[in-house]
């Protein structure tokens, strides 16, 4: 006698994959949910910065950036510094002429904190008559040999600086100068005919100054300095038609005020 099969017994073998197909569908579709759910939850980027930046905004509101405000440093940079000094020169002293206009480079080197060593070189002009020259008389006689003309020359200076420092206000830095300075110019000539009996001067003084700087960046700063260069100057003339020079000696007391400064620091 033969046994019938019946169906009933594989039915749950044929179950199984069906229920584990379905099960992995619905864990795959509520991962999805969730992932889509936190994903518009979370703001995006550009909106999220913008929010930061103006505090407050969300969809369809206004946005504004505001700029930082200006501070002044809390420290400023040392090491090597490199100024242009733009200073206008007078001469105190009724025999000692020298040249008014200056523009100059100099080159500053700490040597330990407050401490610096400086040298400078710079470029002297100016124009004038021997009345503007502080000189007696022209001492020419021939006619229109006496005009006005260009005078220049340069100079150099080296010495010791010492700048402060304010603890509370560090971009504020008091500038204390000394120094060696010597230079020289030429007096005009005029299609090479001698203006006057002066042919060129060359001095070497002192260098006394005393200044400010006001650092608007770590690195950056401007200034103002007031100098003082007393000195000797030796003036080398020729009478005219005279074949050899004479030299002559004058003390000067140049004032040097130096209304624009620019220091770069390195």
């Amino acid at each position: 006698m033969h046994r019938s099969i019946s169906p009933s017994r594989n039915r749950p073998s044929l179950r199984r994959p069906r229920q584990r197909r379905a099960s992995f569908v619905l864990a795959l579709l509520f991962a999805c949910l969730a992932f889509t759910s936190r994903a518009e939850a979370a703001p995006a980027r550009g909106e999220s910065d913008s929010a930061e930046v103006s505090g407050h905004g969300g969809p369809g509101g206004s946005y504004s950036t505001s700029k930082p405000k200006f501070v002044l440093p809390d420290f400023v940079y040392g090491g090597n510094a490199i100024s242009l000094l733009a200073p206008i020169q007078i001469g105190l002293t009724p025999k000692g002429y020298i040249p008014r206009g200056r523009i100059g480079l100099q080159y500053d080197r700490q040597l330990h904190r407050a401490h610096w060593f400086h040298i400078g070189v710079a470029a002297l002009f100016d124009r004038g008559n021997w009345e503007d020259f502080r000189m007696d008389e022209c001492g020419l006689t021939d006619p229109g040999t006496c005009q006005a003309g260009t005078t220049s020359g340069m100079d150099i200076s080296a010495g010791y600086t010492h700048k402060l420092f304010i603890e509370k206000r560090p971009w504020i830095v008091p500038t204390f100068r000394a120094g060696l300075a010597g230079g020289f110019w030429y007096y005009p000539r005029l299609s090479g005919t001698r203006e006057q009996t002066r042919e060129l001067s060359w001095m070497l003084g002192l260098q006394a100054a005393v200044g400010l700087r006001f650092f608007l960046l770590r690195e950056l700063a401007i200034g103002i300095d007031l100098e003082l260069r007393p000195g000797f100057a030796i003036h080398r003339e020729r009478e005219q038609a005279a074949t050899e020079t004479t030299n002559q000696a004058s003390f000067i007391l140049p004032l040097q005020i130096l209304p624009l400064i620019i220091e770069w620091r390195f």
